[in-house]
């Protein structure tokens, strides 16, 4: 019951502050783009992209220090803990270097293409030279959010988050009301960040009294147990950004002004509805490390059919309200020229929100499992199609790039369910029938919106109309899911290939160090 507890409090504290984020980012997106106008969001936007990039010099670090610090803290290691965060704190202030290092000559050379967007106003450089070194002082400071993690205190970060993700929006909104230059917004967000790395700084040496970071601890045995974790990570994370960010930076360089920001509303509108599960998916991690310490393969597939079959109860329906109402919403949210600047877009990157959905549970379980070594490649090849297709379907608009986001994506999420399903000797005919249900119950909704035809471009259009067919979807759910109950347990067990608890798998069980 204590883990149960503690599992929905991560769980709900991750997606509140999330939650969070995606409405001040709903509500200030369609404000942004109409005070600062799409020539400027433009900037912003490529900027934004850019530095993404450069966040890839996290190199897998907090996932590597979130583990050691749960797993030294568990036994009352102290000083292979303090080691490890001493580690991890040099490497991130030597990758803030770099960053700055690298990032300031890049921005150096984007500037002209960026400021002639503008008509030669001239504060874009001053822009990103401060946006980047808020990122070279971010990556150091990152050890403090990893530290509260590693301790299981997510509910104090998210608080932190959301308290400073208020102050934050109100000196962005200010600053647009006041200049129309983007110079004062980078400002208002360098020093919200500091302020809240700073809170998490006092929490984690709260949380942790004899929590200290030196030089003498850093010695080449953490180092190599930092290496031999992180790398598959960072390679994973590499493709991510790859293929969520390249799509912006091209269309940003070589499509007519504005049509950057119709890409970014609808690649934003999909990654949200993405994240909004992942930050819940996260945290099915730890469990799955534990089960896999105590020999409970079976376990594991269970966890993975049922925690698959309840993001796409929730998902489904949002895929499908994508397609029917995204129209109006766009109309709505951000302005009438989306519609046809935008939708088509979503339409394309919709297709890959269900299986994506899917797939973060099945990565989910592969990161427990330490098993990232294929899963990093497989992201990487997803990212160089990415690249190919996108430098060749670029000339066909939004449009081509949203494909050419969209097939690879598909494809790599195929890939990662197979081969987690061989890796935990799931049955594949198992793993297909938990989708059954979510997509019998979505029949309902999707039939009353079809029949109901397209709402107006109002907020009480729109949400009555989505309400239509949620309710009944809901207490369709409810039904089957109590009806499930009232079965036998020996039911609810999936069929398991070549797996039992108790039964050594050394083919399943992942290679020490680097090879994770």
């Amino acid at each position: 019951m204590a883990s149960r507890f503690t599992f929905l409090v991560s769980a709900g504290s991750n997606w509140l502050a999330f939650a969070a984020t995606l409405a001040v980012s709903f509500f200030l997106t369609p404000y942004l783009i109409d005070t600062l106008g799409k020539p400027r969001y433009d900037v912003w936007c490529v900027v934004e992209a850019v530095l993404a990039y450069f966040t890839l010099l996290d190199m897998g670090l907090a996932a590597c220090l979130v583990r050691y610090v749960a797993k030294h803290h568990a036994v009352g290691e102290r000083e292979p803990l303090n080691r490890m965060a001493s580690a991890c704190l040099a490497l991130y202030a030597g990758a803030g270097l770099i960053a700055f290092a690298v990032g300031a000559p890049l921005a150096a050379v984007l500037t002209p293409s960026l400021d002639a967007k503008l008509g030669g106003d001239g504060d874009v450089l001053a822009f990103m030279l401060l946006m980047l070194a808020n990122l070279a002082v971010t990556l150091p400071l990152s050890v403090f959010p990893s530290v509260l993690d590693g301790l299981d205190r997510y509910a104090a970060k998210s608080a932190v988050r959301i308290g400073f993700l208020a102050v934050r929006t109100a000196g962005i909104v200010w600053a647009v009301n006041h200049t129309s230059s983007l110079l004062p917004l980078a400002v208002f967000y360098t020093l919200a960040n500091l302020g809240e790395h700073a809170a998490f700084a006092v929490l984690s040496f709260r949380f942790l009294p004899g929590l200290r970071f030196r030089w003498s601890l850093v010695d080449r045995d953490t180092l190599r147990h930092v290496r031999g974790y992180s790398v598959d990570a960072f390679l994973a994370m590499l493709a991510g950004r790859v293929t969520v960010q390249t799509g912006a930076i091209l269309v940003g360089l070589f499509l007519p002004a504005g049509q950057v920001t119709f890409f970014a509303t609808a690649g934003r509108l999909i990654e949200y509805a993405k994240t909004l599960l992942r930050t819940i998916t996260a945290t099915l991690t730890p469990g799955v490390s534990a089960m896999e310490a105590r020999g409970d393969w079976p376990g594991i597939a269970r966890l993975m059919l049922t925690a698959t079959r309840w993001v796409l109860y929730i998902v489904l329906p949002v895929n499908v309200g994508l397609w029917l109402f995204g129209k109006p919403f766009l109309a709505r949210w951000v302005g009438p020229e989306f519609v046809t600047g935008s939708f088509p877009a979503v339409a394309i990157l919709a297709a890959t929100l269900s299986l994506g959905v899917a797939q973060s549970v099945a990565s989910r379980i592969l990161y427990g499992l330490g098993r990232l070594r294929l899963f990093a490649r497989l992201a990487l090849a997803e990212a160089g199609l990415n690249l190919a297709l996108m430098l060749s379907l670029i000339r066909f608009g939004v449009e081509g790039v949203a494909v050419a986001v969209a097939v690879p994506n598909v494809l790599f999420c195929i890939a990662v369910l197979v081969y987690t399903g061989r890796v935990i000797g799931l049955n594949l005919r198992a793993y297909l029938a938990a989708w059954l249900k979510p997509l019998a119950a979505v029949s309902v909704p999707s039939a009353m919106w079809l029949l109901m035809g397209e709402v107006p471009p109002s907020w009480p259009g729109i949400f009555g109309g989505i309400a239509v067919g949620l309710v009944p979807y809901a207490v369709l759910v409810a039904a089957m899911e109590l009806a499930k109950r009232k079965r036998k347990p020996a039911d609810d067990r999936p069929p398991i290939v070549a797996v039992h608890a108790t039964t050594p798998i050394p083919v399943f069980q992942p290679r020490s160090g680097g090879s994770r």
